[in-house]
């Protein structure tokens, strides 16, 4: 809707609920969330799915800043999407940043920091190929818990999704700067 006359855009603002707007920060304060209920999760089934779902956030929170860093600013005059170059050059040290060039509102995101690889082939693995294998090598769980179905092949769980949402954190802060 593009409200042209006083009277339409105040029938769209009254129609619009921005408190359903999420805050920017919303994919941090889910990975956020995911990570404290895999914190104390002992139960394997139910702590692969906060797995999942914390891969899944962690995944979109590199997905929509690239978005946001192509779409940073609108030209007033023109309408065009401007690029926030500072933003695109501080997420091109964790990820690729590619802009589809046929439909330039599809952004895509590649890993190159060993976390996000890992986190890109754990995330995919789990949506596009099968099941996340998660097995307990040791009575401490959830700490124990570890990916993969071959013991001290991988880190443990939680320890691996601490550094990832360290370093989301560091990549938001970078982005805030």
């Amino acid at each position: 809707m593009n409200p042209s006359t006083p009277s339409e855009f105040y029938d769209w603002f009254d129609l619009t609920d921005l408190s359903a707007i999420a805050d920017p920060d919303d994919k941090v304060a889910e990975c956020e969330y995911f990570l404290m209920l895999a914190s104390t999760e002992r139960d394997a089934q139910r702590f692969r799915w906060l797995m999942s779902a914390f891969f899944n956030a962690a995944y979109s929170f590199f997905e929509i800043s690239a978005f946001n860093a192509y779409h940073a600013f609108q030209d007033s005059k023109s309408g065009e999407w401007l690029v926030d170059r500072e933003a695109l050059d501080t997420l091109r040290r964790y990820v690729e940043v590619d802009r589809d060039r046929r439909n330039p509102s599809r952004v895509k995101t590649k890993a190159l920091h060993k976390i996000t690889k890992r986190l890109y082939e754990l995330r995919k693995g789990n949506t596009h190929h099968y099941p996340l294998s998660i097995m307990a090598t040791g009575p401490s769980l959830p700490e124990d818990f570890q990916f993969g179905c071959v013991s001290g092949k991988e880190p443990p769980a939680l320890a691996f999704c601490r550094d990832a949402i360290s370093l989301i954190h560091q990549v938001q802060t970078e982005l805030e700067r």
